[in-house]
């Protein structure tokens, strides 16, 4: 008797199991969703909005659409066709922080170096802040068929500029990667380098080394709007990768 009953329960929990394992893989396949936070949501949610809109509706980026509207830059991340890396209001603050305290480390009465200041530097493009918002701004929509593994160079919106944007899968279990599931989870990455790299299967985006540039992972991709995509950095970004090199 309690053999049989051990043997049900067993049963009901493996039934269960391969319940949420056919629900993972279904989540996993559908094309036309993208991840936030470990919920799939509609892709084309914001598809009559614009992607200055999408932003300035939202909580997280509401500092970073004040640092937009500094530095007049409504019109320019609206421009049909075109990809922008959204840093969040964390990745702003992360940037305050860090120079407050590189300040005060040479200066121990250096004032904060706070929003206000940010603000003031975008306004008048001081040490080309405002230009450097535009390292954020692909002149083309990166859908998925145009990334790759290994990686590619895209020009931005600041002259001269390219970073590299990849496609890459992963086995962390941190990041989305199940055993169970055959296929593996992919990543959009956003590569700022300091100094050359040659690019290529053998080299590929992942490989690029810290004292060559720093790799940011976009938490959110693939979010259509009305006049392009938006593709979300991850909080512990720091704006206009201040303090990253190495």
């Amino acid at each position: 008797m309690n053999y049989k009953i051990n043997f049900m329960k067993i049963s009901a929990s493996q039934f269960l199991l391969l319940i949420g394992f056919t629900l993972l893989i279904f989540a996993s396949c559908k094309k036309q969703d993208y991840i936030t936070g470990g919920v799939p949501e509609d892709i084309n949610k914001y598809k009559n909005t614009s992607t200055y809109d999408v932003l300035a509706g939202n909580p997280l980026y509401d500092t970073l659409v004040k640092v937009l509207n500094a530095a007049g830059m409504k019109d320019k991340i609206n421009t049909q066709g075109t990809t922008f890396f959204a840093p969040s209001d964390y990745s702003i603050y992360n940037y305050l922080n860090r120079r407050t305290s590189d300040n005060q480390y040479i200066n121990y009465d250096a004032p904060v170096f706070g929003l206000d200041s940010l603000l003031y530097y975008v306004t008048n493009n001081i040490n080309g802040t405002r230009d450097s918002l535009s390292l954020y701004l692909i002149p083309q929509l990166l859908t998925y068929d145009k990334l790759t593994e290994t990686g590619a160079y895209f020009n931005t919106g600041l002259a001269g500029e390219k970073v590299i944007i990849s496609y890459e899968t992963t086995k962390d279990p941190n990041l989305g990667y199940n055993p169970v599931v055959s296929s593996y989870p992919r990543l959009v990455y956003f590569t700022h380098l300091w100094y050359p790299y040659t690019l290529n299967d053998a080299n590929p985006a992942g490989d690029v080394p810290l004292k060559i540039g720093v790799r940011t992972r976009v938490i959110t991709s693939g979010l259509q709007t009305q006049t392009g995509i938006i593709n979300a950095l991850t909080n512990s970004h720091f704006l206009f990768f201040y303090g990253t090199k190495k």
